[in-house]
């Protein structure tokens, strides 16, 4: 699918096909990020917000979530439309889609203006990006000529399946698919090659499922039952509409889930994907053929452009073997209804509307818990942000970025690394050789702040006035075609993996490099004119969060250069093993929804980053003279503040059905436990609430890594 994330890449907070906003009264702008705020507005709303959003009714040492989230949490509702609502980041995605949104519009009005209203525009760079903006976003609003389009833009890829006759046939269009931007049966992604990481390769996971995860297919109780059920009716509903008769519609839909449900029980369960010297299995041309023949590598890399003369690195290699087997004993006619279900599913939304509602239907509401669909403009700024981010992140920059704030987090990111180095000195169970190292990898880290230095050239992106699913394939095939040109050829240290607007931030482990878009250096996580403490809880513990990555369980095996390598001492390292595992424990005795428990070894990462950031943020932030003991806000001392402040960005409504597939899926722990879970761990926390032993808040076995 288009926006393929890196296989490493280490976020804040994973990107889903879902979105986070606030109250359902209109969002207003964020407080303008200015130097000085002489009369303490943004300062004083702010720590308003900040105290009318807790719930000063709850013992903080028994549940900090709800003594810091109470407020928000029984004021607000989450919208129809959204399966996931956050005070931090909803304030911001929501005030961001509504800007990209005014300049799309703009753009769509007149794609040759070259520029905003008023704004004049020389670079031809940007004035091509405008074009392309406008053509997009314009196309993908034309819902008259979607419709009277029907299916004719993808009917290529319908007939190039309709074709496959035998398993021969079948390399040359998964390649076609992958050119396309679709993933057939497995996902390809392009990253730096993990021991040599100035050299790009290109990596093959583990795929073909419809439904989120191996474990959705494997459920054998009644609400899996359920849902297998439901999914089976709308691969029947896809196949139907596309022009089955309702019978065969049907018995497709069956062989279908039979096919992925025998997928399912060779994948490997996600946390055996996280350890990045398993999955990395390089093959060239001749060892690919041995592990698979019948994907026909050739055939298959030629109709993709994926160059074969660098290696392949396959996740698994045992996966692709048993797939090999798998298609090698299946009919032609099977395959033949999968790809084109898949096909169709996966361009719904670029499709007449009642292919992505019927999506909708299923995906949005039995896999997400969401009520409504969001309104066709959010869809088109969304779609437009993935398929032309730089594009529209050079407009939303020049419009409403305001440079100076680059310097001030900048400077806060130069405090909290600091603090890491000195933290490290203070480790007994860290030798001095692999101390020493780990320093010069801190020291070594880069970073990137609010935007890219150098845009992303899409002027070859086959854009014009053509329905807009034909429009979205050009993008697609644009950006496959960028990434793997770059395979075996020099990394480009100056390229990001998030466009300047996104709410998020990143770790990437093969360039040691930390990310920080313009689009999350925004209140409630940052603002000049903010109480230090907020600042520090807010995008502190951002930066020390994805510091962290570096030196998580994944992050640590990785040298300064980026390259995978045993760096460590024996004997740290088992040190290390053994206090990452008491987090794994300490998060697997958690529980969500319906009482299942969360996987410890999956969020093992992201649990050792939120522990990591909070403490590096809270002890830089003394460092350079923060808090003290006497109330400031509303009878809370700054260092109160500060993890109010933390917990406040994690303040979350979320649908039950989403928060099992992320307890499923995903490698972050749930909101709840993303305050809670590193905060029983923190002394600091303990102190400034005066939590003793024996309450909720303090861990019965406190864990502890940096």
């Amino acid at each position: 699918m288009l926006y393929r994330r890196a296989p490493l890449t280490l976020a804040l907070l994973s990107l889903l096909p879902l979105s986070c906003g606030k109250k359902e009264a209109p969002v207003a702008a964020p407080a303008a990020l200015t130097p000085t705020d002489p009369d303490g507005v943004a300062r004083n709303e702010a720590v308003h917000a900040l105290v009318a959003d807790m719930d000063p009714s709850a013992d903080p040492c028994q549940d900090f979530y709800r003594y810091a989230c109470g407020g928000w949490l029984d004021s607000t509702t989450r919208p129809a439309d959204q399966a996931s609502w956050t005070r931090s980041f909803s304030t911001i995605v929501e005030t961001n889609r509504q800007i990209m949104r005014e300049l799309l519009e703009q753009a769509a009005a007149d794609p040759q203006a070259g520029g905003p209203a008023g704004v004049q525009v020389q670079d031809p760079a940007a004035r091509g990006d405008w074009t392309r903006m406008g053509t997009l976003y314009g196309s993908c609003m034309d819902l008259p000529s979607i419709e009277a389009a029907g299916l004719a833009p993808v009917q290529p890829l319908l007939d190039a399946i309709d074709g496959i006759k035998g398993t021969a046939d079948l390399p040359p269009v998964l390649g076609m698919l992958q050119a396309d931007g679709l993933s057939p049966l497995f996902d390809l992604s392009v990253w730096g090659d993990l021991k040599d990481p100035d050299t790009t390769m290109a990596y093959a996971e583990q795929g073909g499922l419809g439904l989120p995860d191996r474990d959705y297919y494997l459920h054998d109780d009644q609400a899996g039952a359920s849902l297998q059920q439901a999914y089976r009716a709308y691969v029947s509903d896809v196949l139907q509409r596309s022009g089955q008769s309702a019978q065969d519609a049907a018995a497709n839909a069956e062989k279908i889930y039979a096919f992925e449900l025998a997928i399912a029980k060779f994948s490997l369960p996600r946390e055996q994907l996280r350890d990045p010297e398993k999955i990395y299995n390089p093959r060239d041309a001749a060892a690919l053929a041995k592990a698979a023949p019948q994907l026909g590598w050739p055939a298959l890399a030629q109709a993709a452009g994926l160059p074969l003369s660098y290696p392949l690195s396959l996740h698994d290699v045992g996966w692709f073997t048993a797939l090999g087997k798998l298609l090698d004993k299946t009919d032609p006619a099977t395959l033949r209804a999968y790809l084109r279900f898949h096909t169709l599913s996966e361009l719904s939304e670029q499709l007449p509307d009642a292919w992505g509602q019927a999506s909708f239907d299923f995906y949005g509401k039995q896999i997400y818990g969401q009520a409504q669909r969001k309104e066709r403009w959010k869809r088109c700024v969304d779609e437009s942000n993935g398929m032309l981010g730089d594009a529209l992140g050079r407009a939303y920059v020049e419009e409403h970025f305001a440079g100076d704030s680059k310097e001030v987090a900048r400077q806060m990111l130069h405090g909290i690394e600091g603090t890491f180095q000195t933290n490290l000195d203070g480790l007994a169970w860290m030798d001095d050789e692999t101390r020493s190292r780990a320093k010069d990898k801190a020291q070594a880290l880069v970073e990137k702040i609010g935007y890219p230095d150098k845009w992303l050239d899409t002027s070859p992106m086959d854009l014009k006035s053509q329905p807009y699913a034909a429009n979205a394939l050009a993008a697609q095939r644009f950006h496959v075609a960028h990434d793997l040109q770059k395979v075996g050829q020099p990394v480009d240290p100056t390229e990001w993996h998030m466009s300047a607007p996104t709410v998020n931030a990143y770790y990437n482990p093969t360039e040691n490099e930390m990310v920080f878009p313009a689009g999350i250096l925004q209140p409630p996580f940052f603002n000049h004119a903010f109480p230090s403490a907020m600042n520090y809880g807010g995008i502190g513990m951002v930066i020390g969060h994805e510091l962290t990555h570096g030196f998580d369980d994944e992050g640590r095996k990785f040298d300064k250069d980026g390259k995978l390598s045993d760096w460590w001492q024996a004997d740290t390292a088992k040190e290390f093993d053994g206090r990452a595992q008491c987090v794994a424990d300490q998060y697997s005795g958690f529980t969500s929804v319906d009482g299942l428990h969360l996987n410890g070894q999956l969020t093992l990462g992201e649990n050792l980053a939120d522990l990591g950031g909070i403490k590096l943020a809270y002890e830089a932030w003394k460092a350079q003279g923060g808090g003290g003991p006497v109330p400031t806000v509303d009878n809370m001392t700054d260092d109160q503040l500060f993890f109010v402040s933390f917990a406040q960005d994690w303040c979350t409504l979320m649908s039950p059905e989403l928060e099992k597939m992320l307890v499923t899926t995903n490698p972050h722990s749930p909101p709840r436990y993303r305050v809670n879970g590193p905060l029983e761990n923190t002394l600091s926390f303990r102190e400034a609430f005066q939590c003793q032993a024996g309450t909720p808040m303090v861990a019965d076995h406190t864990c502890a890594v940096w």
